[in-house]
């Protein structure tokens, strides 16, 4: 297997362990559920690249975001680059998770 297809692979496995949640088998080739990973709250497009730079684009960010509301959870855009993951999310979403942290 081409060792940057297993290191996607690895990532989305180990992203879904650890929110609860599931891989998207065909998530970039399917009709139904497009992002990569979910539970019942998030949708995440993940990215892996052993590179020390990622080019995230306005569309990447569009695309993940409408796929995650036509499933009816929040998006988030999980990056993988040299060992550690980076997760983007709208400027709402994240105040959304402050306010709700402070209601605690």
């Amino acid at each position: 297997m081409d060792r940057r297809i297993k290191a996607s692979r690895t990532q989305e496995k180990k992203l879904a362990k650890e929110i609860g949640g599931t891989t998207i088998a065909g998530s970039g080739n399917g009709w139904a559920v497009k992002n990569d990973v979910r539970n019942n709250e998030w949708s995440i497009e993940c990215k892996t690249t052993a590179a020390a730079r990622y080019s995230l684009t306005h569309r990447d960010l569009i695309n993940a975001e409408k796929n995650a509301l036509l499933d009816l959870r929040d998006m988030a855009f999980a990056i993988e680059m040299q060992g550690r993951t980076w997760v983007v999310l709208s400027k709402e979403t994240f105040l959304r998770l402050i306010e709700r942290g402070e209601e605690r």
